[in-house]
């Protein structure tokens, strides 16, 4: 399983080196945020937790909430992502140009993460900052677009490895899959913090790989007949091509396209 789970060791970005009072400030928000929300917490928890009595020094040093989130994200999700597109682009190449399968794929988005909580030792709060995140859905796919090259790499993968499944119902899975992820690892991390040293590292890639393996076949399951009635029932009244559409048929699937628009947004 070792060999496995390691992905290409990361370097330190420059958003690591960070240190001093923007480092406590934005490690503070990090535990702040991940305990009370992203829009709950107020600004001075974060500085009563960095144990910063200056109230002007969030201000000075970021200026607002959302460039406090960035601040977290440099430190923690730049690394991640290139470790993640580093693992995906050595997949790459050692499947001689063939499509990544969809255990590979699930692998590439989860280990980088996995690997962070439970190999490199680290005791943070961003599993469950996360998780607060992607509450805030506008602030979600705004940062999710700045930091997330890793994560689109997989998503065009899983589309790339099933190209009959209409593409609406792989990017509907892959936000299952990153929920499933997301949650799974902050409930680790939420554990490692409570049993300190009696937590079993071996028991917690237990339930990594069964994330992967309960993912993957997620994303492996076929369309059931509920489904396919729901899509044909929707397009007809409707007209939702993404949910007809699949790359191996253009704008044709599962029977045709009665009463739907191909041309329809």
């Amino acid at each position: 399983m070792a060999a496995a789970r390691k992905p290409t060791r990361r370097k330190k970005s420059k958003a690591e080196e960070i240190s001093g009072t923007k480092l406590e400030l934005t490690l503070a928000a990090e535990k702040v945020f991940a305990i009370h929300g992203v829009q709950g917490a107020s600004l001075r928890q974060i500085r009563e937790e960095a144990g910063q009595k200056n109230e002007s020094a969030i201000h000075y040093y970021f200026g607002s909430r959302e460039a406090i989130i960035e601040s977290v994200l440099s430190l923690r999700a730049n690394p991640l992502d290139h470790a993640r597109q580093t693992m995906f682009d050595e997949m790459k190449r050692g499947n001689g140009g063939r499509p990544l399968s969809t255990e590979q794929t699930v692998r590439c988005a989860i280990m980088p993460l996995a690997c962070y909580l439970l190999d490199d030792g680290n005791r943070s709060f961003y599993l469950r900052f996360l998780v607060q995140l992607r509450m805030e859905r506008k602030l979600w796919l705004y940062f999710n677009n700045m930091y997330g090259k890793g994560m689109e790499k997989c998503l065009a993968a899983l589309r790339e490895s099933r190209p009959y499944i209409p593409r609406a119902i792989i990017e509907q899975r892959f936000l299952n899959m990153q929920y499933i992820h997301t949650n799974g690892l902050a409930a680790l991390e939420r554990i490692l913090w409570e049993k300190g040293e009696d937590f079993r590292y071996e028991e917690g890639w237990i339930r990594v790989e069964d994330m992967i393996t309960s993912t993957a076949a997620m994303y492996d399951a076929p369309l059931s007949p509920a489904t396919l009635a729901a899509i044909r029932e929707a397009g007809a009244r409707h007209g939702l091509p993404a949910y007809i559409e699949v790359s191996i048929y253009g704008d044709t699937a599962y029977g045709g396209t009665e009463g739907v628009d191909p041309g329809a947004t």
